[in-house]
């Protein structure tokens, strides 16, 4: 790294930028914590902000757009699917939906499927079908049976699986939403079930289990060193559960579409793995449209009734399209293979540079985090935003997610513009942009 003798000048927000900050704090809430970048195109794995400038895209939208901004097959599906017609939903039959849930199910080996908008609304949809699973064919107690997840696991922030992930005090002393019938957390102890601890699950399990109906989880995280010791956690989980007479259901919704170099990450736990219920949402649409799917067998399935679940804009023609093209772009192009070769491009290329600031690289498939040593992530990463890389800062590093169909030379450019940044860091004083707040997921 270059000398701290030799500072470089602050760096600034363009007036653009400060302009639609100052609007967005004045007149909204909610949200994130985003980086200030302010983007108006998109193209494949590149961006561009309202002052023209180009970025390297290494965020995906979290693995929203796995096959990389506006896919021009994607495209032209919906483009001509919006001049047909775009919402028929609810008071009468889509043509197109049960044909797309025969798809699924056939290819994954299960029997009904339900259509939501979001991710949140899919884990949600799940807890509640388990829910319903564990008191009628169960038999557990209306107010005993519970939904539990496991730590550093991310479902959404709505009201009923806000409580399936690691602690936040606002949401008893802000909202009032401490729940009793989905947690992350020992009943008995209020101990965080945490990921790869498998003897807290097996514990947790071994007492409650008479009325526990299921076990909600992102099966790989994507922040080991070797991600198999998450594939045996989470396998070992899903083994506690079926020795158990508990359900099990796999978050896919971040992790699924091909992201971790197997169409759904559970896949990784081996071959005879069978979830009872599956999520999918973020890319199972390749970013163009809010849907997702919650697919599972009839013995868990078949009791759902009409004006039980459902959503106004579920399984619309636009979200079917979407789907249908986004599966066979993953097929035709053989996305989750090239998934894997990214990943090992990336492991590859990080390891070479044996840099100081790097702990170590997290990879699985497409997906990965950088996590970092004696640095502040946020500085990282806002200096990658001035230099025309869209990186996300955690508190111990960067958060990555690459477009499986990314060419490796828009790769390796951002690479370098990633490891020009830790080399550089030092010599600089402000940096506009940096976050203050982070989360540790």
């Amino acid at each position: 790294m270059e000398s701290n003798s030799s500072k470089k000048p602050d760096l600034t927000l363009s007036p653009r930028v400060k302009e639609l900050l100052d609007l967005e704090s004045r007149f909204t809430v909610g949200g994130f914590d985003p980086m200030p970048y302010f983007f108006e195109k998109g193209q494949g794995s590149l961006l561009w902000d309202v002052d023209g400038k180009e970025y390297i895209d290494f965020i995906g939208m979290f693995s929203a757009v796995n096959t990389g901004h506006c896919h021009p097959y994607i495209q032209e599906a919906l483009v001509e699917q919006l001049k047909k017609v775009t919402l028929i939903n609810l008071a009468s039959h889509n043509s197109t939906f049960g044909p797309f849930a025969r798809r699924l199910c056939v290819r994954f080996g299960y029997d009904k499927v339900i259509a939501m908008t979001s991710g949140t609304e899919a884990a949600d949809t799940a807890c509640k079908i388990a829910r319903s699973w564990g008191i009628n064919q169960k038999h557990i107690p209306a107010n005993d049976c519970i939904i539990l997840g496991v730590g550093d696991s991310y479902h959404g922030l709505s009201s009923g699986v806000w409580n399936l992930m690691n602690s936040n005090p606002l949401r008893s002393t802000k909202y009032g939403l401490d729940s009793k019938i989905q947690m992350n957390t020992n009943p008995s102890t209020g101990e965080l079930l945490e990921y790869l601890d498998l003897e807290k699950m097996r514990s947790c399990l071994q007492e409650h289990k008479h009325r526990v109906a299921a076990v909600i989880m992102e099966c790989i995280h994507g922040y080991s060193r070797d991600v198999n010791d998450e594939a045996r956690y989470a396998r070992g989980v899903y083994e506690l559960c079926k020795s158990m007479n508990i359900l099990f259901i796999a978050d896919e919704v971040r992790q699924g579409a091909g992201k971790t170099g197997k169409f759904f990450s559970f896949q990784h736990l081996g071959d005879d793995v069978k979830p009872d219920i599956v999520t999918m949402g973020k890319s199972i649409t390749g970013g163009f449209y809010p849907q997702s799917f919650i697919m599972g067998m009839d013995t868990v399935m078949a009791s759902v009734g009409p004006y039980e679940m459902a959503s106004t804009y579920g399984f619309t023609p636009l979200a079917i399209t979407a789907a249908n093209a986004t599966i066979d772009v993953i097929d035709r192009e053989n996305l989750v293979e090239r998934a894997v070769h990214l990943g090992y491009l990336w492991r590859k290329t990080v390891e070479s540079w044996q840099h100081p600031l790097v702990n170590y690289v997290a990879q699985v498939g497409a997906d990965s985090n950088l996590i970092l040593r004696e640095v502040q992530p946020s500085r990282v990463a806002a200096l990658c935003m001035h230099r025309g890389l869209f990186v996300y800062p955690k508190a111990n590093g960067i958060r990555l997610s690459f477009a499986m169909n990314m060419p490796d030379e828009v790769l390796l450019k951002g690479a370098a513009i990633l490891k020009s940044c830790l080399d550089d860091i030092d010599n600089y004083g402000s940096i506009e942009g940096e976050l203050t707040r982070l989360k540790t997921v």
